[in-house]
């Protein structure tokens, strides 16, 4: 095995696989950023891994014409181990607070993901069709 998957093996016998939601959002609990990050670092370190998350862009064709679309980028490294994906971001709301609050929504979720970890309450719900994600 490689040592990133000695590590991240190592490092998910210790972390939770869910931690106390201590948000109220639409209607369910989640999990913040924040305290999400705070219960997996020290335990991440610990095994000398490192999560690196940034937004950037990703060029798309659509039709024939090329694009940039805006995605959080997240990099889980040990030693000279990767492993790292895209997340599209989706801005709502065309304003430097949207755009940020797009990054901290597609950080929680790629953390939480990335580590195996529930981060919110699975609600099953039903979706609103005019609402869904177009992939």
């Amino acid at each position: 095995m490689s040592d990133l998957t000695d590590a991240l093996l190592a490092a998910q016998a210790e972390l939770p696989t869910a931690i106390e939601r201590d948000s109220q959002g639409y209607g369910y609990r989640y999990t913040s950023l924040d305290a999400l990050i705070k219960a997996t670092r020290p335990i991440l370190t610990k095994h000398g891994l490192v999560i690196l998350q940034y937004p950037t862009f990703a060029q798309s064709v659509d039709g024939g014409d090329e694009s940039a679309r805006p995605v959080l980028a997240t990099v889980l490294r040990c030693g000279g181990d990767v492993i790292s994906f895209d997340t599209p971001l989706y801005v709502t709301d065309k304003t430097m607070q949207g755009y940020g609050a797009a990054i901290t929504y597609a950080r929680r979720y790629a953390w939480a993901a990335l580590l195996g970890i529930a981060s919110e309450e699975d609600t099953d719900a039903v979706t609103d069709p005019q609402n869904d994600v177009p992939f």
